[in-house]
């Protein structure tokens, strides 16, 4: 009986023990199978090693416990900085680039074939080792004048378009470069001092050129002025010289109208003089007739006593013959 218990004891205890066993395990396989994704990126899964085919959303996610791993992967923008990118120019001189910015974006379709074929480091391959490479080419075809200066401006552009090309062609499209800094590469230091000196007198030309421009617009301007105040002189002066006309037109037209007024008035005084005498001459003929005339004769002669004749030929005996002669 005493070994019965013992065996029931031993039973017991190893029920215990692997109960205990399965809850450890169990909440072992909860806690490594839960994990979280963060906002913009996507988790990529390793099941015994193997790339699995689908990604998870950023959120919260249970995976198969204590097989499979989980990798984070960065879909939104982001910018990387290449540092030290030496090449040698055409002409030998050998340039540095320092803090080239590049600015790029996973596409999360693509994430999975991207890592299938160059590795969780996808970015390093189909960008930052292409914008390497491309520098270098362009400055290998290029002098050091050309990339320092003359077609520096077109450096961006050539290897940005360059390296699109080839993530196009190597990676189907799967990251994008959004922008890309080239700055001035360092360049050696003589060759620097030249290029300084050839800046000096290339702004000591443009300041002569400006001051030349400068005095041209001046002596332009003043040209300009004197055009403009002798067009306003001229204005004025033909102002004036027209009030002038004006004036004169007007006092003539006033000297006309007064002349008018007195050749009108001179005339309606002769024609009132002419009426007058026309008047007086009608009423001395009507007045003056020959028997009026003749009456204030024979009245004149009534009133005096004596007459003296001295002939018919006497002044007094022709008009009297010539008053009488009438009369007959």
């Amino acid at each position: 009986m005493g070994e019965g218990i013992k065996t029931n004891c031993i039973g017991c205890i190893a029920c215990s023990i692997l109960t205990v066993a399965v809850v450890i395990i169990s909440v072992a396989a909860i806690i490594d199978g839960y994990h979280e994704v963060v906002e913009g990126h996507v988790g990529v899964y390793f099941r015994f090693g193997a790339l699995q085919e689908g990604i998870t959303e950023p959120g919260v996610h249970m995976r198969q416990a204590f097989v499979t791993r989980t990798r984070h992967v960065l879909i939104r923008p982001e910018e990387e900085r290449i540092q030290n990118l030496e090449a040698i120019t055409k002409d030998g001189i050998e340039i540095t680039f320092q803090g080239i910015g590049v600015l790029s974006r996973t596409r999360k379709d693509k994430v999975v074939g991207l890592i299938k074929k160059f590795g969780m480091d996808f970015k390093k391959v189909l960008i930052y080792d292409r914008i390497r490479e491309d520098l270098r080419i362009f400055c290998a075809k290029q002098t050091i004048d050309q990339v320092y200066n003359e077609q520096f401006l077109e450096i961006v552009e050539a290897v940005k378009k360059d390296v699109e090309e080839q993530i196009i062609r190597l990676g189907d499209g799967g990251v994008e470069i959004l922008n890309l800094v080239i700055p001035k590469p360092d360049i050696p230091q003589d060759i620097a001092l030249n290029y300084k000196q050839v800046k000096v007198q290339w702004t000591e030309q443009l300041v002569a050129k400006q001051q030349k421009i400068t005095e041209e617009i001046k002596k332009e301007t003043e040209l300009l002025k004197a055009v403009a105040d002798a067009r306003r002189q001229k204005e004025v002066l033909e102002i004036k010289i027209q009030e002038r006309i004006i004036e004169t037109e007007g006092q003539r037209n006033i000297s006309e109208i007064n002349n008018q007024i007195v050749r009108d008035k001179q005339n309606n005084l002769a024609d009132i003089a002419k009426y007058a005498k026309d008047k007086e001459a009608a009423g001395n003929t009507a007045l003056y007739s020959p028997e009026y005339v003749k009456l204030q004769v024979a009245q004149s002669l009534t009133n005096n006593t004596k007459f003296f004749f001295s002939g018919q030929d006497s002044v007094l005996g022709g008009l009297l013959s010539k008053i009488l002669a009438n009369k007959k």
